[in-house]
């Protein structure tokens, strides 16, 4: 069978987001650039780009371009008048999942010593959280029964594989999406990670136990499918939908997404960019800073694009509130990629779609993808305590009022563990 290759898309970088700068920077790339102001229901940003055009990011001072000339994008950067200073070839993004922490305890299971001490310490994590039955294990830990606050009136993006829209835990609340994966619905979620990830940041009780899962059960939820069914995505529809969360002035911008870096690998200007612009919109971007470590002996660098230092990086904790074995550190800080907060992370329940490979409401998963929202859940209930404070703001309260943990890096856990308010 003949096969055809998916065009390639690259992510340029303008010195400034002028009209002066767009319309050189058409004339050099010989190509016709369509803002994104542009875009309507009708004219799509895949439109723009199937007809061979370039798509410009108003908000962000970023233009998509697909299958360009490499050689061309080399000298166009190097000459000192031209108004592009950096080009990317997009990654490939996927949900930041620990698909593989089962089958490393079974690997683990002869080490009876370590387990031993491991029950030990979740013994004593338990007390000195004075459990609720009624809520999961993450929300006691973030102390979700002292909390007056629901994220009323605040807007949550989940920027996911979709939302399984017909669950019956969300029946009469506030929920939009799009859409930015060509033909995949944002309301039918088949892979479900999307669901469970935004049933921890806004979700209520569970239907079947009465089991409260979610933080800001008040949220107004707006979803952006920017991963598709299969459980893949790519810079350009990830960028596009941050752009519009920030034309539609959204709060959080919540992101369960990743891809691997290497140890001394820098952070994406695109995205360091894309989070500095989305501050000065007064938007927080919240994502996971990634799965890839093999703990004690081999923790790897935070992901892209958390380790963006405009970009808060989220760390996974176990029950026993200490660093999940998977959940990426701080090892290229020196460069920008730290961790700044943690989360619940390990065996979280949640919602999840029907549509999915488990074809079922509800289920437990781990990953820094589970850690990702019960930040960006929290984030909408100081938003709805501070109202008048900046994105910044209430990234620096998330950070002085999180819990210090004893016998725990800076570079594994940040902060510490984010708490309510």
């Amino acid at each position: 069978m003949k096969t055809t290759n998916k065009p390639k898309k690259y992510i340029i970088q303008l010195k400034d987001d002028s009209k002066s700068s767009l319309t050189k920077a058409a004339k050099e790339l010989s190509l016709k650039i369509t803002s994104s102001s542009e875009l309507s229901s009708k004219v799509r940003a895949q439109d723009v780009l199937d007809s061979g055009n370039g798509l410009f990011l108003k908000n962000l001072g970023l233009a998509i371009v697909e299958d360009y000339e490499v050689e061309k994008l080399h000298h166009l950067t190097n000459a000192s008048s031209n108004p592009i200073i950096y080009w990317e070839k997009e990654r490939k993004f996927k949900p930041v999942t620990e698909l593989d922490l089962l089958d490393e305890m079974k690997i683990n299971i002869n080490n009876m010593s370590e387990k031993i001490a491991q029950l030990k310490e979740l013994i004593e994590a338990n007390n000195r959280l004075n459990i609720n039955k009624n809520l999961t294990w993450g929300l006691n830990a973030v102390g979700i029964e002292l909390s007056n606050y629901t994220g009323k009136g605040i807007d949550i993006a989940i920027l996911d594989t979709g939302f399984y829209k017909d669950h019956p835990d969300f029946v009469g609340r506030n929920i939009s999406g799009k859409s930015f994966v060509p033909g995949e619905k944002w309301y039918l979620d088949g892979h479900g990670h999307g669901t469970h990830c935004t049933g921890t940041a806004a979700g209520s009780i569970s239907l079947v136990d009465n089991k409260r899962y979610g933080v800001a059960h008040e949220a107004n939820i707006v979803i952006g499918k920017v991963l598709s069914d299969s459980g893949s995505g790519s810079t350009s529809g990830i960028i596009d939908a941050i752009d519009n969360s920030l034309e539609k002035g959204h709060n959080i911008i919540s992101m369960s997404l990743g891809s691997s870096v290497k140890i001394g690998e820098k952070p994406s200007p695109i995205f360091e960019q894309v989070g500095r612009k989305a501050l000065e919109k007064n938007t927080l971007i919240i994502a996971a800073a990634g799965n890839d470590s093999n703990r004690p002996s081999l923790p790897k660098p935070v992901s892209s694009p958390a380790n963006a230092e405009s970009i808060m990086a989220v760390a996974a904790l176990d029950e026993a509130l200490k660093v999940a074995n998977f959940s990426n550190g701080g090892i290229n800080a020196s460069n920008g990629g730290r961790v700044d907060i943690s989360a619940p992370g390990v065996d979280i329940f949640s919602s999840y779609s029907k549509n999915g490979s488990q074809n079922k409401l509800y289920t437990t998963m781990s990953g820094t993808s589970m850690a990702t929202p019960h930040v960006a859940g929290i984030a909408a209930l100081y938003w709805e305590a501070f109202p008048n404070l900046s994105a910044e703001g209430i990234w620096l309260k998330l950070e002085k009022r999180a819990k210090q943990l004893s016998n725990q890096l800076y570079r594994d856990i940040g902060q510490g563990i984010i708490q309510t308010i």
